[in-house]
Formats: C-alpha cells, sequence, structure tokens
C-alpha cells in the first residue's frame, strides 16, 4: 500500500473512532443530566402530591367520595403526562387513572418512603415512583407513573443528527486527508525520482530544497549523498584513468629498452660483425638492461612503500642537510653544479634512509635540468619544519605542475630517457612524505627555476612507534 493511502486511511480512522468516542460520551452525558432532572422533577412531585393527599384523607368522612376527591386533587396538582395508581393495604383500589396491567404496577412498598424505577410498555417510557403512607392507622400504597418518552426520542433525534454530522464531516475530512497526504508525499516522490535519475547516471541531478522541515533536511542530506557519491565515482574514474595510464606509460618503458635488446640481441646472432661492432651490440644490450634492472628496482619500492610503516626517529635538521651535501657534493661538483646549504637548527621526524632518497632525487633532478646553483634551505617554523630545494635552471610549465608526482609522468621525456630516467622518482617522493605526513609543493616559472617546499608537522613524533624507534636508535 502506497504511504498516501496509509496516511489517508490512518487520518480518517482515527477521526472516526476520535468523534464516534466524543459523540457517544456528550449525548449520553446530555442525555443522563435529563433523566437525572426528570427523576428529581418526580420525586418532588410524588412528594408534593402526597402531602396533599394525607392531608385531603384526614378530612374525608366517606371513602365512596374518595375516587372522585383523589381525581381532582390529580388534575389540580399533576401534569397530563403523570398517571397515578392509589390502593389500600389490602389491595383494593382507592383510586387509579393508568391503563398499566398489574403485573407493571408493582404497587407493595417493603416499607415507608419511597422507591424508583425505569419502566418501557409499549415502546413509551416512564419514571415509577412507590410510595408508602399511613393516614390515621391507615396504610396506602401509591404509584405514580412519569412519562419521560420524549426525553429518550430526543437523544435517538439527536443521534440521528450526529450521525448526519458525522458522514458529512468525514467526508471532508477524507478530502481534505488526502490533499494533506499528497501534499506531504510529493517531497518524497521527488526524492524517488531524483533517486532514480541518478541511478540511471544523471550524477549532476539535484532536488530543489525549500522549507526547514523535516523532509526538507532529508533533501538536503540525499543532496550531500549525491555529491559524495559524485566524488567517489570521479575518484574511482580518475584512479581507473590514471591506472590506465601507468600500465600504458609501464608498457611503453618496457618496449623501448626491449625493442632494443631484440634488435642487438638478433644482429650479433644473424651476422658476423667485427670485434667493435660487437663491443656496440653488448653495450647497448647491457644499457637497456640496466634501464629495466632500474625500471623494476623503482616498481618495487613504489610497491614496498604502498604497504610500509614507518618507525621514525629524531632527526637534526641541519646536520641531515649537511650529510645530503656531502653525499651529493662530488656528483656535482663533477657537472658543474654549486649545491648550497643554508639551514636552522630544528627537529624532523623521520626515517633517515627514505629522506635521504627524498632530497638526493629532488637535487639530482635539478641537476639533471639547466640549473647552475641547487640551495638546500631549511627553516624553523611553529610546529613545523620546511626544507625548500631550489635552483635557478629553465622551470616548469605551469600546466605540468600537477600531474609531475605521477608515476611515469615525464616533463623532457627525450631528455629523461637519455639520463636513464623512467618518471618514478618524484612518484617515490611522494609516497615517502606521505608516509612522514609531510606535504611538498611545487613553484616554478619558466626561465627563472624551481622551488620545492617540503613541510615536515613537528607532532609526528608523539606516537608509540616513534619513541620506540627513538630509544633503538640511541
Amino acid at each position: 500500500m502506497k504511504i498516501t493511502w496509509k496516511l489517508f486511511f490512518s487520518t480518517v480512522i482515527t477521526m472516526i473512532v476520535t468523534f464516534c468516542l466524543a459523540g457517544y460520551f456528550l449525548i449520553s452525558a446530555l442525555f443522563q443530566s435529563g433523566y437525572e432532572q426528570a427523576v428529581d422533577g418526580a420525586i418532588n412531585v410524588d412528594q408534593l402530591f402526597l402531602h396533599e393527599f394525607g392531608n385531603y384523607m384526614v378530612g374525608v368522612s366517606k371513602e365512596e367520595d374518595a375516587d372522585r376527591h383523589i381525581g381532582a386533587l390529580a388534575d389540580e396538582l399533576l401534569m397530563e403526562n403523570i398517571q397515578v395508581h392509589i390502593q389500600k393495604e389490602d389491595g383494593s383500589i382507592l383510586y387509579s387513572n393508568t391503563y398499566f396491567p398489574e403485573n407493571k404496577i408493582e404497587v407493595r412498598a417493603e416499607a415507608e418512603g419511597m422507591t424508583r424505577r425505569l419502566v418501557n410498555y409499549e415502546g413509551n417510557y416512564y419514571i415509577q415512583v412507590k410510595s408508602r403512607v399511613t393516614v390515621e392507622d391507615m396504610v396506602y400504597q401509591a404509584v405514580l407513573f412519569h412519562d419521560v418518552t420524549d426525553l429518550f426520542i430526543k437523544r435517538e433525534e439527536e443521534i440521528q443528527i450526529y450521525h448526519r454530522f458525522l458522514i458529512l464531516f468525514l467526508l471532508l475530512d477524507g478530502l481534505v486527508s488526502l490533499i494533506l497526504a499528497g501534499c506531504i508525499v510529493r517531497p518524497i516522490k521527488k526524492i524517488s525520482r531524483s533517486a532514480g535519475r541518478i541511478a540511471g547516471g544523471d550524477l549532476e541531478h539535484r532536488i530543489r530544497i525549500r522549507g526547514g522541515d523535516e523532509i526538507s533536511r532529508l533533501g538536503a542530506d540525499f543532496n550531500r549523498m549525491a555529491d559524495s557519491l559524485a566524488g567517489k565515482i570521479q575518484e574511482l574514474e580518475d584512479a581507473a584513468e590514471r591506472q590506465e595510464e601507468f600500465i600504458g606509460s609501464f608498457a611503453h618503458e618496457l618496449k623501448t629498452p626491449l625493442t632494443s635488446i631484440i634488435g642487438y640481441a638478433d644482429l650479433l646472432r644473424s651476422n658476423r660483425q667485427t670485434e667493435e661492432q660487437q663491443f656496440l651490440c653488448a653495450n647497448y644490450i647491457f644499457k637497456e638492461g640496466k634501464r629495466l634492472e632500474t625500471l623494476s628496482f623503482r616498481l618495487l619500492d613504489l610497491i614496498v612503500l604502498e604497504k610500509s610503516e614507518l618507525r621514525l626517529c629524531k632527526i637534526n635538521a641541519l646536520d641531515f642537510l649537511q650529510e645530503i651535501q656531502g653525499m651529493l657534493m662530488p656528483v656535482m661538483e663533477s657537472k658543474g653544479k654549486k649545491l648550497v646549504v643554508s639551514a636552522e637548527e630544528g627537529t624532523l621526524w623521520g626515517e633517515p634512509e627514505l629522506l635521504h632518497s627524498v632530497f638526493i632525487n629532488l637535487a639530482d633532478n635539478a641537476a639533471k635540468s639547466t640549473a647552475t646553483v641547487i640551495v638546500l634551505n631549511g627553516k624553523a617554523m611553529e610546529n613545523e619544519y620546511e626544507i625548500e630545494v631550489c635552483d635557478n635552471g629553465q622551470g616548469i610549465p605551469e600546466e605540468e605542475l600537477v600531474r609531475i608526482t605521477e608515476a611515469f609522468y615525464m616533463v623532457d621525456k627525450s631528455r629523461s630517457r637519455r639520463q636513464g630516467g623512467a618518471g618514478l622518482g618524484l612518484a617515490i617522493c611522494q609516497k615517502i612524505l606521505d608516509l612522514h605526513e609531510a606535504t611538498m609543493n611545487f613553484e616554478s616559472r619558466q626561465g627563472e627555476g624551481t622551488w620545492v617546499k617540503i613541510r615536515f608537522p613537528a607532532n609526528v613524533g608523539d606516537s608509540e612507534d616513534t619513541l620506540e624507534a627513538e630509544e633503538e636508535r640511541g
């Protein structure tokens, strides 16, 4: 069953039950009030009549005159809807103007005073009041019947009027409930249609939010979910695209040296070569084999870093950078490059061997460009330590900066291959820095140089593994 009909039927049923109970109690209360007033009136009339009857019977000399005089008394004191039956103790009737049969009258009272009950006779209702009165040693039984049929007829009329009103009200209530249920459900239907559109591939579709009720908040939550879903799908698509590019680049990087190896090997196998030619062919095969070895080692480094958990230790930043300078100085001098280190006192938390590879790789990349001066600059900052690697080389185009840390991506592919590069160095550096919770940002201006800023957080060393590593190192 649709939620619209659930709301409709639940509202209508609730209203039916509520109004039926309310109408029942209201009509019952009104009827009970009228009935109690009728009973009180019947008692008062009975007392007045018996008082006058006792006074009259004291002065009556002949009982034969009683019937005529009691009838006159009844006509004077009682209304038309009251009937009277009076008899003596022995059962002889003194006066009666009622048409009730004797089995309905039940005159005899057990003691002085009065009793009352409701009598239904031939569709009419009467309040029967029975009294026993003594006058000059004579005991009389008196019964008065007060006709209250109009009270019951009025109740039935009120019930019929209430039924007609209830039917009319329920029709109106049903119509209003159906309209309100439709209004309540309409936003839910919109959310359902939107979910269908998104499931069908329209990831840009969103729900228009109006108001601040619960359904509006549900719509807002749905939009946030759709945004998150679209973002995740975009991430998956980007990851799939990067993976495809990675596989293509990897295949290309394998193809080039393999083609050379196979070609030169086939040349050696197929034709006689001079000793010099054999050396050249073997040398080409050796170089391309070394390229494949380097590529395999770099890929292995990437895989290992993906699954690594580092045990960091405390490193003196100035000593660390001077150590890097000492390791690179011979290479830089042989290439005619100048390496300058300028650092403030500070502390890094990290794995020294991995961080060596990061800064050696960055300095080596700078040296492979047209730069003549490479600077390692260390600066202590609040809750951070920043190391900047800068050069005065030809720079990197701005559109290339966002991709230079992707695996196999090379800005100048021909130069990289000539120098034995595979485009994995910066990807490995990024992985290492991610493990250290450090950030690496590139700035470059063509013709001026490149700046690489790496920031290490000061609070990485708070973990138990770090402290244990420091103790082991000490």
